[in-house]
């Protein structure tokens, strides 16, 4: 069944009750007046009739003359028709009519009950005039005592019938101005009951959508007692309801916010191993869109025989797991320290189990870099501690009283002593370009790039000349970069160095400079350093700029490096907002380049 609004279930109810009503009224009314009107007339009638009953026995027992003139007169001043009528029904006399034109009256209604001594009424449309008229006989004697006649009075029922058409107009108007005053306080009095529940039914509306910030709150003002008390507890209702929804939103956002920001990576899988959510750390670790994950298998989402073996197992025995995982994401692993729980409800019920993966890569590279670290610093310490020990005890136990050998072995001393020193100072300058990094950013300021370059080859022209290499400047002018001049210049020349300890006698190095736009209309200017030596294989290129990393160890230390050039130059060029890459061929020689961001126009 189809629900109807309660304003039209009071509305046309209120309105059909009073129609019926005032019909019934309207009727009761007028055949209760009809009736009370036709019986007075007929009680009239029939008292003019008995009034003039003596004279018409008296006259009806004379000259029929005189009987007619008397019907005719007292018909006309009483505005009555009257008839006389014989037992066997012929007219005698007639107030209108002439009696011997006018057919047998024996038969009719009214004058039957008179003959048979009875008094006779009837309402009907004489045949004579054409109107309707109400007749009443009464039964009289007539030319001898116990000859018995009918003495029939007619009067007009016109009046009556105006009367009660009067009435039933003045009815009908006062009906519809009944009809509408109540159809106005129907129409008032329903909407003044459902107003209130619409308004309770939107505000409830509110609640179910979620509209916490436009909650409606119903007046109980012009509402009945009942109203009033149900407006109010719908009123509180919404308010805890709103209030604990702001709470439930809050912690929502909070858990959310905290879920979403996690490091870990995070997956919530239901009892039938679906996806109930994935954080951000997740989905980049899968390389998945968020918004697809949920709800999907998570057989189809983690292709991984470990991980999916440790879910089934945690939903299995509702027991928790770790283990290390091994991830292959590319070409190289990605180690997760992985925890698999069991998911509970409020009632401490299993609904599934909680995945947290830790990545453990960059961790166990830093670790992997810090024993390196370790160990190079130890053994290149440890190698000129250990010729300078070697030649003390060597001088110690005899050799300082040859001059000879003495001096000999005093230079190698010193010399590894200046190679301790170098070793120092590039950990020295190291640290605090590191330090300055994360404590505080370098002071840039906006200058020509040329300069840099030409100081540089200043620095490094006496070697140049000591290895017969020829080094030349390739610069566009009025280049522009921020710069702090004296670091960028401490990173060319370790690269210039570099590229003259490694170039064959007579070859060619060149500091070039030149700038660049890239699609997005930014500009960066290059310094490079290209040198003819004997190249670095492609396996060594990836760990270049490592601290102490060396291609060929014994090369490198017979040109005196340190093997913390190239990783002072990265550190130098993080700290101008640049980048250093390296391009090399074994046999053709090697190109480094220092990418910085070009200083804005003005």
């Amino acid at each position: 069944m189809r629900n109807i609004r309660l304003f039209w279930q009071i509305f046309p109810a209120c309105v059909g009750i009073t129609i019926f009503s005032m019909l019934l009224a309207a009727w009761l009314a007028t055949t209760t007046g009809r009736s009370f009107y036709i019986d007075h007339l007929k009680e009239e009638v029939r008292e003019r009739a008995l009034m003039i009953e003596p004279t018409i026995t008296s006259l009806s027992r004379g000259p029929e003359r005189q009987l007619q003139e008397f019907v005719r007169q007292t018909g006309r001043r009483a505005a009555t028709r009257i008839t006389v009528i014989d037992a066997d029904g012929v007219v005698l006399a007639d107030s209108n009519e002439d009696q011997a034109l006018m057919d047998n009256h024996g038969k009719r209604p009214e004058v039957e009950p008179a003959l048979a001594g009875e008094t006779g009424f009837s309402i009907r449309r004489s045949q004579t005039i054409g109107e309707s008229m109400l007749y009443a006989a009464i039964p009289v004697e007539l030319k001898s005592p116990g000859h018995r006649g009918a003495l029939r009075l007619a009067i007009p029922n016109v009046s009556v019938e105006a009367m009660l058409s009067t009435l039933q107009w003045k009815m009908f108007g006062i009906g519809l101005a009944v009809i509408g005053l109540a159809a106005l306080l129907s129409l008032w009095g329903a909407r003044r009951i459902s107003r209130p529940l619409e308004e309770m039914k939107r505000g409830a509306e509110q609640l179910t959508s979620g509209r916490i910030d436009q909650l409606v709150k119903i007046s109980s003002e012009h509402m009945s007692v009942e109203m009033a008390g149900l407006a109010g507890s719908i009123n509180q209702m919404a308010e805890q309801i709103n209030r604990r929804i702001r709470i439930i939103i809050q912690q929502r956002n909070e858990l959310e916010a905290v879920f979403s920001s996690m490091a870990d990576s995070v997956v919530a899988i239901d009892a039938d191993k679906k996806i109930i959510r994935m954080n951000q750390a997740a989905t980049a670790l899968f390389a998945l869109p968020p918004e697809v994950v949920k709800g999907k298998d998570v057989q189809g989402v983690i292709r991984n025989a470990y991980l999916i073996e440790m879910i089934d197992f945690t939903l299995t025995h509702n027991t928790q797991q770790e283990q290390k995982i091994a991830l292959f994401n590319g070409t190289d692993p990605i180690i997760l320290q992985t925890h698999a729980v069991p998911l509970r409800d409020e009632d401490n019920k299993n609904i599934g189990a909680l995945l947290v993966m830790n990545d453990l890569t960059k961790l166990n590279r830093l670790e992997n870099i810090r024993q390196d670290f370790v160990a190079n610093v130890s053994h290149e310490l440890k190698t000129p501690i250990t010729a300078i020990k070697g030649y003390v005890e060597t001088l110690q136990d005899g050799a300082i009283d040859d001059r000879d050998n003495a001096l000999r072995f005093l230079g190698i001393v010193a010399r590894q002593a200046n190679r301790l020193d170098a070793i120092v100072d590039d950990l020295l300058i190291l640290s605090r370009i590191e330090n300055t990094n994360v404590q505080e950013e370098v002071n840039l300021l906006d200058g020509e790039v040329g300069p840099v370059l030409e100081s540089a080859l200043q620095t490094c022209a006496v070697h140049a000349d000591a290895k017969e290499v020829i080094v030349q400047i390739e610069c566009d002018e009025e280049l522009l970069a921020p710069i702090n001049q004296p670091l960028l210049e401490q990173a060319v020349i370790n690269l210039l160095k570099n590229a003259i300890n490694y170039s064959p006698e007579g070859s060619l190095v060149t500091l070039r400079c030149c700038g660049s736009t890239n699609l997005q209309g930014e500009k960066f200017v290059h310094l490079s350093v290209v040198d003819n030596g004997p190249g670095i294989a492609r396996e060594h290129l990836p760990r270049l700029f490592e601290r102490f990393y060396r291609c060929d160890k014994a090369r490198s230390r017979d040109q005196g490096g340190t093997g913390l050039g190239l990783a002072i130059v990265k550190h130098i060029a993080q700290a101008h907002n640049g980048t250093v890459e390296v391009e090399s061929v074994p046999g053709k020689g090697s190109t480094f380049t220092i990418t910085l961001p070009a200083a804005k126009a003005a």
